[in-house]
């Protein structure tokens, strides 16, 4: 399948969007850059990485409100699932509204910097606000008060995500630069992740029982005192077994650290990182909303990406969110300290493989196309879920670090590649429509996003109905887990399968992009000397 020239008036023979179709045999066709190809200065582009540290750590913490509210809370796993479900869709359908105006924002401080602002500062307040919901309210209540407090923060996490990937964008022009740029990018997420797999553990920890601001004082007091010091950390950060957790009053001060953090990332990005075609956007005719979101759908590359992603988010995420609950019921036996201490360590030892495995990100993308780099990590998220049939036992628990570690593992690869080839599918709509709509390209793609993470999330919760998990008891019947262990493990090994066979058929090479660009720069320099004239 080819994806046709698109007509250009004025434009010379040159500007023809070049044929992206290959077999899937072909991963890569290499070709040589153009030269003197723009890049950021390095103080912009760690900055924008930086910014990452708010885009992650502000949903991967909003992401426990399923664990806590089904399991702190007590309430309905479906119900909670459908509560997580609707704010994604509203905000869904928000995200290319927002994006259209953004692509085509006039202010002194660009298209995309104030929503940076806007968007850390409310979705911090929203967070942190989410899980004060009262105990004592009734389920109806406590349901309700998620479905507002989760709709409000997507709103406010999906601006800023829009504005910070869409920057990230025009750092560079290079097609190997990008792969750099988003590895850079991976670092920061590897970190978030690394924190992100041990927060749900920190939570139980009996500091948040016994008072943090009490912990407080009894270490100062115990200054100077080294074995009185120690045992007062050892209280406060090794439970006992047995011993009562208060895991609400832990997530609440865990979120509160969350959203200082994200806005002082956000800030940092907004600060030092500037926009390169602010200008040329508002010498350009605006095209409307519908017809700039249709232009997205027909470009084949963005299409097969989008379903890359889908099969990607339904495999780790839906099957993910199910051996969660395998993890703490079928292999533990209803320990939740034991499960959340293994989920720990295989998120610190696959991320601490990953952050190794950041600086030969650039390498293998020069070496095998990220065609073939995106095949690699699909490669490897099949080979986890096909072993894990053979890990998850009761008999051998650390087990489960198998198919964690390998899949961990390659999230960073995954992540930087699918983000180096967004700025490629925006080089070739910029060849065919004359327009730079980063935004409009993010929000579609964070639309479809949370869509799969919405229908992800109510697949969990009615999955764990469907089972028959009871979250109250810490003992399941053995039918019960039977079932919810095959309820995770086919969909996993299906989706990822899916995953793997769609990387195989990505039809973007090195050599389409070298061709995109030498047009695209022939044509800003006719731009400019229009301008200037």
């Amino acid at each position: 399948m080819t994806l046709p020239a698109p007509i250009i008036q004025a434009e010379p023979p040159s500007t023809r969007v070049p044929d992206i179709s290959e077999s899937p045999a072909s991963l890569s066709a290499p070709a040589p850059e153009a030269k003197q190809v723009y890049s950021a200065p390095p103080s912009q582009i760690w900055a924008w990485a930086s910014g990452g540290i708010a885009n992650h750590i502000l949903i991967c913490t909003y992401g426990h409100a399923s664990n806590i509210f089904s399991m702190g809370f007590g309430l309905n796993p479906a119900l909670v699932s459908w509560a997580i479900m609707l704010p994604r869709l509203i905000d869904g359908l928000t995200d290319p509204i927002l994006g259209h105006v953004s692509d085509n924002m006039r202010s002194p401080w660009g298209r995309r910097r104030p929503f940076l602002v806007i968007g850390s500062v409310l979705g911090a307040i929203f967070l942190c606000a989410l899980y004060w919901v009262n105990p004592d309210w009734s389920a109806e209540m406590k349901l309700l008060y998620l479905f507002l407090m989760g709709t409000l923060f997507y709103c406010s996490w999906g601006l800023y995500s829009m504005a910070w990937t869409a920057i990230g964008y025009e750092l560079t022009d290079s097609y190997h630069e990008r792969s750099r740029i988003a590895a850079i990018g991976s670092l920061f997420l590897s970190l978030v992740l690394l924190l992100h797999s041990w927060t749900y553990w920190l939570a139980l920890r009996p500091v948040f029982n016994h008072g943090v601001f009490l912990t407080l004082g009894d270490l100062w007091h115990s200054l100077g005192d080294w074995q009185l010091t120690s045992t007062l950390l050892t209280k406060a950060f090794i439970a006992e077994t047995g011993a009562p957790s208060n895991v609400i009053n832990g997530i609440r001060w865990i979120s509160g650290a969350v959203g200082i953090v994200a806005v002082l990332s956000a800030f940092l990005t907004a600060w030092v990182c500037r926009e390169r075609f602010a200008d040329s956007t508002a010498r350009r005719e605006h095209v409307p909303m519908f017809q700039a979101i249709r232009a997205t759908l027909r470009s084949r590359p963005f299409v097969v990406l989008l379903l890359i992603k889908l099969c990607q988010t339904l495999g780790e995420r839906a099957a993910g969110g199910v051996l969660v609950f395998v993890g703490v019921y079928y292999v533990c036996k209803g320990d939740q300290a034991l499960a959340m201490q293994i989920n720990g360590i295989g998120g610190m030892a696959g991320i601490a493989f990953g952050f190794l495995s950041v600086p030969l990100i650039g390498p293998i993308s020069r070496r095998l196309g990220k065609k073939g780099a995106l095949c690699l990590g699909a490669g490897v998220s099949l080979f986890a879920a096909l072993v894990t049939p053979f890990t998850f036992t009761a008999e051998h628990p650390y087990y489960m670090l198998v198919p964690s570690l390998a899949a961990v593992s390659v999230i960073a690869l995954s992540n930087t590649i699918l983000g180096a080839i967004m700025p490629d599918i925006c080089d070739e709509d910029e060849l065919a429509s004359g327009h730079r709509r980063e935004g409009v390209f993010t929000a579609v793609m964070g639309f479809m996003a949370k869509i799969e993470i919405s229908l992800c999330a109510l697949l969990v919760g009615y999955v764990v109905v469907w089972a028959g998990l009871d979250t109250k008891i810490a003992e399941q019947p053995q039918e019960v887990l039977s079932r919810l262990y095959w309820l995770a493990v086919i969909p996993n090994i299906v989706f990822t399968t899916g995953y793997f066979i769609l990387a195989l058929y990505f039809p973007m090479t090195e050599s389409t992009m070298t061709e995109i660009r030498t047009s695209l720069e022939e044509r800003r320099s006719r731009e400019a000397a229009a301008a200037r004239a």
